[in-house]
């Protein structure tokens, strides 16, 4: 992806990229968000889809509730709508169908936790990853 690990809090398909910029506005006041991440988990979709799963944190949730709430659920992928939205830090996007069987047993090993914070929040577009715009948390 060229990208930093990152927490996706929503994802539109054709939107004025004007309206990303006014989403960050959720991000006013708030400051670095410490995750603590447990174990590895999988989309099984094609291609299969690796990620970091975080801790229940209700800041977080209530962050990406006000973003759909301020930009518009009706611009958004359905699975990123608050209601569906399973918080998570991609770690493998495409894992190839040859190496299916070993990422999954992969998610399956324990984990130690740990955590990771984000202090920066990003409006982008893709692909490729390009960044629009971006606010420093503080």
């Amino acid at each position: 992806m060229n990208y930093a690990p990152h927490m996706t809090l929503a994802r539109y398909e054709d939107i004025d990229p004007t309206l990303l910029v006014a989403g960050l506005e959720v991000f006013k006041g708030v400051r670095p968000i410490t995750l603590v991440f447990d174990r590895i988990r999988v989309f099984d979709t094609e291609p299969l889809v690796l990620w970091l799963n975080p801790l229940a944190d209700s800041e977080l949730l209530d962050i990406q509730a006000r973003l759909h709430s301020l930009v518009g659920e009706q611009h958004g992928d359905p699975h990123y709508r608050p209601e569906f939205w399973r918080p998570h830090c991609t770690i493998a996007s495409s894992v190839l169908s040859k190496h299916r069987l070993a990422a999954k047993a992969f998610a399956d090993e324990p984990l130690e936790s740990f955590p990771m914070t984000f202090d920066v929040a990003d409006a982008l577009e893709r692909p490729p990853v390009t960044q629009i715009d971006s606010r420093k948390l503080s």
